[in-house]
This record gives C-alpha cells, sequence and structure tokens, in this order.
C-alpha cells in the first residue's frame, strides 16, 4: 500500500509540474482554458478519482449531502487537503463513497468565490467505476 501511495504521489506530482508549466502559456494565449485530456482507466475499481479543477479559485472542501468529501474535517479524514487556483489537479481517496451523490448537482466545490457543482465521468454515486470528476467554472469568458 505504501508503494501504491508512493506511485500516486509521484504521479500527482509529475503531474502537477507538468500542468503548472503549461498552465501559464496556454492561459496567456487564450481567453478560455484548454482542457485537460486524460485516459485514466487505471484508476477504474480503485479509491481514487483524479479531480480537475478549472476554477479560478481554491477549492476549500467538496461536499456532497451533509459530507465533507475533501477538506479539512474531510469524513475519515481521508482527503485533508485544498486544491489550488486551475487548472489544477489533485487525486481524491473516494474510498466508501460509492452510492452516495446520487442526485443532480450533489458533489459541490465550495470556494471563496462561491460554490460549484462538480460531474463524475462515470455517472452520479458511482464512485467505484469513476475516475475523475471535474469542477468547470460556467461564469468564466
Amino acid at each position: 500500500m505504501h508503494i501504491k501511495r508512493s506511485i500516486i504521489s509521484a504521479l500527482v506530482a509529475a503531474t502537477l509540474t507538468t500542468s503548472s508549466m503549461f498552465a501559464g502559456v496556454a492561459m496567456a494565449q487564450q481567453a478560455k482554458p484548454s482542457s485537460i485530456k486524460t485516459r485514466l482507466d487505471h484508476l477504474s475499481g480503485t479509491p481514487y478519482v483524479l479531480v480537475i479543477s478549472y476554477l479560478h479559485a481554491e477549492i476549500t472542501s467538496i461536499t456532497c449531502e451533509s459530507w465533507t468529501m475533501l477538506g479539512v474535517g474531510s469524513w475519515k479524514d481521508q482527503n485533508n487537503f485544498t486544491i489550488p487556483t486551475g487548472p489544477a489537479v489533485a487525486i481524491m481517496n473516494a474510498n466508501k463513497f460509492n452510492g452516495y451523490c446520487k442526485n443532480a448537482n450533489s458533489i459541490v466545490a465550495h470556494t471563496d468565490d462561491g460554490d460549484f457543482i462538480g460531474q463524475l465521468d462515470r455517472g452520479a454515486g458511482n464512485w467505484d467505476a469513476s475516475t475523475k470528476l471535474t469542477f468547470l467554472d460556467t461564469n468564466f469568458k
């Protein structure tokens, strides 16, 4: 398990480093952020989900119904971190979340600029099969 965490940590660090290097260039050249393309089938069936944020503010927490899934005081303290201003990526531990957040618009990222709805790539509540959770700022022009 420790080796798996090390590999995932290295993957996230490499992704963040690469994203950071190119994000400024992409943002300077176009008004809207470019899309992050991912092929993440290896995450399907694991407790991990890639969170992709295009939000122009730090995600301080992600909630679903009455549960805090990410942020300080997250469920079982498994995701006690924030996600920086986007575009940004993070790996979230979705262990024991399967079946939760089945209702439309139930996954919410909270920022200092407001709340934003997230979308799972394999359908609401389907955490076990999902590989990514995406947050878009639909007001960004």
